[in-house]
């Protein structure tokens, strides 16, 4: 890797982060308004909520995927 490449890995990961904070949360605020019981309950409520948790637990798994990957990169000695 160039250090052209790991500046260009550098902003990328910058981007990230900048997603993660605002995006980490998206799912948080209908999670607690269910909790709160803010909204009528039955099956499709339920079934609501979760797919809401599973949402929620893929968008962070993502998140934390491509930071990896990123960094993993950018662990690669420089080259020339």
């Amino acid at each position: 890797m160039d250090e052209a490449e790991r500046f260009r890995l550098q902003l990328l990961l910058g981007r990230i982060h900048q997603l993660s904070n605002d995006h980490w949360h998206t799912f948080t605020r209908p999670r607690q308004a269910m909790g709160d019981h803010a909204w009528v309950g039955g099956a499709s409520a339920k079934s609501f909520d979760r797919r809401l948790e599973r949402s929620d637990a893929e968008l962070h798994a993502q998140i934390r995927k491509a930071l990896d990957l990123v960094q993993e990169k950018m662990r690669r000695p420089l080259v020339g």
